[in-house]
């Protein structure tokens, strides 16, 4: 039987809870892909729906990824951007804060 791991921050987990730290973990894996992440100021940004997440986090459930997102936003660990061809897309883009990088490495 194969078992997937995932990995989170226990700081975050934390400050803003176990589910938080593991979307926060997923978002910091994207970045390491250049087809996912795109660079505006310095920052790697990742463009992630709710429900994207969901698929790459299946034990979650599009609620629990909003909420989590929320508090990633509220404690600054991440921010939120819109960067988008279409006016009609409102699918979030997401970056980490300086002070979220600083959580995020080792």
């Amino acid at each position: 039987m194969n078992h997937k791991e995932k990995k989170f921050n226990t700081e975050i987990a934390r400050l803003c809870g176990t589910n938080a730290a593991i979307v926060a973990s997923q978002l910091w894996e994207a970045q390491a892909f250049p087809d996912d992440a795109f660079y505006i100021d310095g920052y790697p940004w990742i463009r992630a729906s709710y429900k994207r997440l969901t698929v790459y986090l299946p034990f979650l459930t599009v609620h629990m990824v909003r909420t989590a997102v929320k508090k990633l936003i509220g404690e600054g660990v991440i921010k939120v951007g819109e960067y988008n061809d279409s006016k009609f897309d409102r699918t979030h883009s997401y970056a980490f804060t300086s002070y979220g990088r600083d959580l995020m490495r080792p």
